[in-house]
């Protein structure tokens, strides 16, 4: 028989942390699941360590490993879920952990609903080397939050404005998705290295009948200053990252009748990611010693010129040379 869910975990060089998070599935008040551990060619004991858990889970603790190595969690879920059994997926990074109730209530609130997606809005976390977990729920969304599962509009049109509105928190690893959902609508993680969920959560909102907010709060999230997802990268990769996302974004939303018939939200999106994306960038970027001039032949040069005939490039260019327009006259108080 298939499992309920299947618990999905990249894992890259995690051997200082996936026993922990094994073990938080360990003790889990629900049991109905399977876990896909999908090593991206780690080249420490990590594998080493998920072979000791075989007694704990037996057949229900599947490891594989990829050809060669990635370098981003995108391609290692994709692996995993063509292999995954379960009604539900769970993604669960290698350095988290899950508090005991986590998986029941999230799979209780998914059959209740009869639900493609059962999105948390609220974790705990707890820094890198802490002894125990912060008890106070954080969020990275902002708004107001659900008391009780609450099944969301189906007006995709406000959906879309309440993601560019931080409404939803868009990682991968809050939800509870419908197997059979991302199988019918192809919903996958793009080929990049940071923002892979970004678009994965996008995909979901506007293609889920019945996408249901809870307030349960179980995923742990580690602080990492080392985590790929904190680095700061320097002009050229952040330039890459970005033009590459807005390239994902546009191949997605070219696909879908609903952004053809309301093109304004497809602009909404687009112009809200380069925002998000100069806003994490600013510091090392905007608050350095560059003369707005430098500024612009930067992305003159690192955007526009490596591939002129190309739209997505170009709209990119014209968003982001608007925005530093605005954030640089915020900044001498204009």
């Amino acid at each position: 028989m298939e499992p309920a869910i299947s618990v999905i975990v990249p894992m890259y060089n995690a051997e200082k942390y996936i026993g922990e998070c094994l073990s938080s599935l360990a003790n889990q008040t629900f049991q109905d699941f399977e876990i896909i551990v999908s090593d991206d060619c780690s080249t420490d004991n990590s594998c080493a360590v998920v072979q000791k858990f075989l007694g704990v889970f037996g057949d229900r603790l599947k490891l594989g490993k990829l050809s060669r190595n990635s370098g981003y969690p995108g391609l290692p879920r994709n692996f995993a879920l063509e292999v995954a059994r379960g009604k539900y997926v769970y993604f669960l990074d290698s350095d988290d952990l899950l508090i005991d109730t986590a998986l029941e209530k999230l799979y209780n609130a998914a059959e209740n609903f009869n639900a493609d997606v059962v999105h948390a809005e609220s974790c705990f976390t707890f820094p890198d080397g802490a002894k125990k977990i912060d008890a106070t729920p954080k969020s990275f969304q902002t708004g107001e939050f659900v008391t009780e599962p609450t099944l969301e509009t189906f007006d995709f049109g406000q959906r879309v404005t309440d993601f560019t509105r931080k409404r939803y928190v868009w990682w991968a690893c809050n939800k509870l998705i419908r197997r059979k959902f991302l199988a019918e609508n192809k919903i996958t993680f793009p080929a990049i290295k940071t923002f892979e969920d970004f678009i994965f959560t996008l995909e979901c909102l506007v293609a889920a009948k019945n996408y249901v907010r809870v307030p349960f709060v179980g995923y742990c999230y580690r602080v990492r200053g080392d985590s790929l997802s904190h680095k700061i990268a320097d002009g050229s990769v952040f330039m890459e990252i970005l033009i590459k996302v807005v390239k994902s974004l546009n191949d997605f939303m070219n696909g879908k009748k609903f952004f053809a018939d309301n093109p304004q939200y497809k602009y909404m999106l687009i112009d809200f990611f380069i925002q998000k994306r100069l806003e994490i960038f600013s510091k090392s970027f905007l608050r350095g010693n560059y003369p707005i001039g430098e500024i612009y032949r930067f992305l003159y040069e690192e955007i526009f010129s490596r591939n002129p005939q190309d739209n997505v490039a170009l709209t990119a260019y014209l968003f982001i040379a608007a925005s530093l327009s605005k954030l640089n006259k915020n900044d001498l108080g204009g």
